[in-house]
């Protein structure tokens, strides 16, 4: 009971009990129950609008009090959710993987990681291979299953956010564990940064993609070929809205016909030096737009071309190539290269075109123990691939590439079959991209080789499924379920 409803029920009774005096003086009792009716109808009426008026006013409150405390729920939650990027401390993107940070953003930690399953299926006809053995039987189908790719990646700032730091590691085919990017960056202004470690040379297009933003199952063979990979030096890069250019200078990179240069140092150089440099000059769309091969059906206009170039000369090591037999002498040997390309989308269409030369100059010898003279070799190619996203989830695509390394026949190491009259490339492929959501995609593609064989240099790295063969029409067929984290 309130303490208005007390007061109102005291003020009845008091009345009612000297209304009674009145009229018990007087003697009408009826008269006295009329009235104590009244009262009490007066009496339960007001109690009634008292109730009501005070049931209002505790649930105008009630609800000021829960909109109060959704409204801290919510504020709470955007600050803390962990799904969330921007301004949380710790949470996770898609694809972009997990981060940690400092409250100011001085120190952060981003983590990432990257798996590919791969099955292979090869086919060749009845012909002998390299090896010189016949294809026949059992021999004329391989297939199997493989990890592609196993990465983990750590990337972030230190101090503030202009000193960058990037280490990339990938389990090899064979289950060893491998550094690819080793990196620290500083960014001088927001146009010109500076890198000091291991990092992708700036040469082909096709290489600088991420392998998980790759259009087919794997990159094309020409690019498998003529590729820098990666060195261990020097960056310079300077981006504009419009334009970049990068340069670079390390301890050498790969090239045509050699292994990778990684973890040299003064001691095991195999360079007296080496350059590479690239320029790319954005026509429309975001330098964002250029970060994968991938269409989408709701892409704007982005058009890019680029042009690079590469250049080192050997130490006195003349057994790179090939022990203890060899044809070609490193001592003192140049090789140079360049490439152009051009990249574009639109609507849900891409299109990627490049092509790339090389020129090798130096010391060869047409068998061990014979003269020395000065020559030169000059491999080429291109590679042209289109894709179109039908929708969200499915993507179609071809690719055809076509290269010759001609002239390479006389240096061994470089896996060309000298008895083979032939050293061009050409491939067709054709396939389908399923993006089953942001993190997750399936990839199947279909290649045939045109010509009537398939050296050993183009085919170097098996995990790209191919084969040496002398045998024509050779055929690949590959599905891949990718993951990133």
């Amino acid at each position: 009971m309130t303490l208005t409803r007390s007061i109102a029920l005291a003020a009845g009774a008091g009345t009612l009990f000297l209304g009674g005096l009145s009229l018990a003086g007087e003697g009408s009792i009826e008269r006295l129950r009329g009235e104590l009716a009244e009262l009490r109808a007066q009496n339960e009426a007001l109690e009634a609008r008292i109730d009501a008026r005070e049931e209002a006013r505790l649930d105008e409150t009630r609800a000021n009090e829960i909109r109060g405390i959704v409204q801290d729920v919510l504020a709470d939650t955007r600050t803390r959710t962990s799904l969330q990027d921007a301004g949380s401390m710790a949470g996770y993107t898609a694809g972009k993987g997990f981060r940690l940070a400092s409250q100011d953003g001085a120190f952060s930690l981003r983590i990432s990681g990257q798996i590919q399953t791969r099955w292979v299926f090869n086919h060749v006809g009845d012909d002998t291979n390299e090896a010189g053995n016949v294809n026949e039987g059992s021999n004329k189908n391989m297939w199997g299953f493989q990890i592609r790719r196993a990465k983990v990646k750590f990337k972030g700032n230190v101090i503030d956010k202009n000193w960058r730091y990037q280490i990339n590691g990938a389990f090899g085919s064979d289950g060893t564990f491998d550094f690819e990017e080793v990196m620290l960056t500083h960014d001088v202004n927001e146009n010109l940064s500076v890198t000091v470690g291991q990092y992708k040379a700036p040469f082909t297009r096709e290489e600088l993609v991420s392998s998980s933003r790759q259009l087919a199952v794997e990159r094309s063979l020409v690019n498998e070929y003529f590729n820098a990979d990666r060195g261990l030096g020097l960056d310079l890069k300077y981006t504009t809205d419009q334009w970049s250019l990068e340069a670079a200078y390390n301890n050498g990179v790969r090239t045509a016909y050699t292994g990778g240069n990684r973890y040299t140092s003064s001691a095991n150089n195999n360079t007296k030096w080496a350059v590479q440099g690239r320029f790319q000059y954005k026509l429309s769309g975001s330098w964002g737009d250029f970060k994968s091969f991938n269409s989408s059906p709701d892409d704007e206009e982005a058009v890019m071309i680029g042009v690079a170039g590469m250049a080192q000369q050997w130490n006195g090591n003349p057994n790179v190539f090939g022990t203890p037999a060899f044809r070609f002498q490193a001592d003192h040997s140049n090789v140079w290269g360049v490439t152009a390309d051009i990249s574009a989308k639109f609507a849900g269409f891409s299109l990627f075109g490049a092509v790339v030369y090389q020129r090798f100059e130096g010391p060869t010898q047409t068998a061990p123990g014979a003269a020395v003279e000065t020559g030169s070799v000059n491999p080429w190619g291109f590679v042209g691939q289109a894709g179109y996203s039908l929708n969200d989830q499915w993507e179609v695509f071809g690719r055809f590439s076509w290269a010759n390394n001609r002239g390479l026949e006389g240096i061994s190491g470089s896996g060309i079959n000298t008895a083979s009259a032939d050293a061009k490339l050409s491939l067709l492929t054709v396939g389908v991209n399923y993006f089953i959501n942001d993190n997750v995609k399936f990839t199947a593609d279909w290649g045939i080789n045109l010509n009537n064989s398939l050296s050993g240099d183009w085919v170097s790295q098996r995990s790209n499924g191919w084969r040496a063969t002398e045998s024509s029409g050779e055929w690949v067929l590959r599905a891949q379920l990718q993951l990133l984290f």
